[in-house]
């Protein structure tokens, strides 16, 4: 039979400061978890976009025609937020990119050829059939070749997973519409110090501020600016930055 010993309070004492202490820890761990800006990434702009898959409004089959208007969240391709206007399936396009970045990067347009395609991400949009149609790409194959999108005005009606192959002249290939920041990484403290033509934007597509033709380093603009994250572009360049304010 095994003894059976007294609990003291001094016992119980810490035994309910150890409790408190690691669920304090759990807490702040989830908090810093949560308020992280993560890098982008396929498969989560992927579960993202597929999110919507059985929302009211994107199932298969919706109507979705020339008659639906969306206003741009974040800058396309130097638009600033609610000044672009797009109909049918560009406003499909525009509205499932911008919910697929969280609203958090401008868009860009990058031309090609069929036989010359730029780099294909998951959820960037493609425009086709001769610059008459565009669509957003859930998958792709190894070559980003063939894609796998969803379209809005097809039929006049949402699609979820017709596969196109983009190298075929006839697909009519255009160009993509990226959100997608040619530099993932960041701003190196040498890249802040050399930039000179930058705008600057908070993570809703704000314009924060613009310098432009002058000897003030990058990181001399941001430091005028609050403390947290903002995407500065310099020419074709996008940077993700977290700024730590003066």
């Amino acid at each position: 039979m095994k003894k059976k010993y007294p609990i003291s309070t001094t016992n119980i004492i810490h035994h309910c400061i150890r409790r408190f202490l690691t669920l304090f820890v759990l807490i702040v761990v989830s908090f810093i978890h949560s308020n992280a800006q993560a890098p982008l990434d396929e498969s989560e702009i992927y579960e993202r976009i597929m999110q919507r898959k059985n929302q009211f409004g994107y199932k298969e089959g919706t109507p979705w025609d020339n008659s639906q208007l969306y206003v741009n969240k974040v800058e396309y391709d130097g638009y600033a937020p609610g000044y672009f206007r797009g109909y049918g399936c560009f406003g499909f396009m525009l509205d499932m990119m911008e919910y697929a970045s969280n609203y958090e990067y401008p868009i860009r347009t990058v031309k090609g050829r069929y036989d010359d395609l730029p780099e294909i991400h998951i959820g960037d949009g493609v425009r086709i059939n001769f610059d008459e149609h565009s669509v957003v790409v859930i998958g792709k194959n190894k070559k980003g070749t063939v894609i796998t999108v969803v379209e809005g005005n097809f039929n006049n009606s949402v699609h979820w997973g017709r596969e196109i192959d983009i190298s075929n002249r006839d697909s009519g290939f255009r160009y993509i519409a990226t959100f997608w920041p040619e530099n993932l990484t960041g701003i190196t403290e040498k890249e802040a110090n050399h930039i000179r033509d930058i705008t600057v934007y908070n993570l809703s597509g704000i314009l924060m501020k613009s310098v432009q033709q002058t000897e003030i380093p990058a990181n001399a603009v941001l430091k005028d600016l609050p403390q947290g994250t903002y995407i500065v572009k310099d020419g074709t360049k996008t940077y993700k930055v977290f700024n730590k304010g003066s």
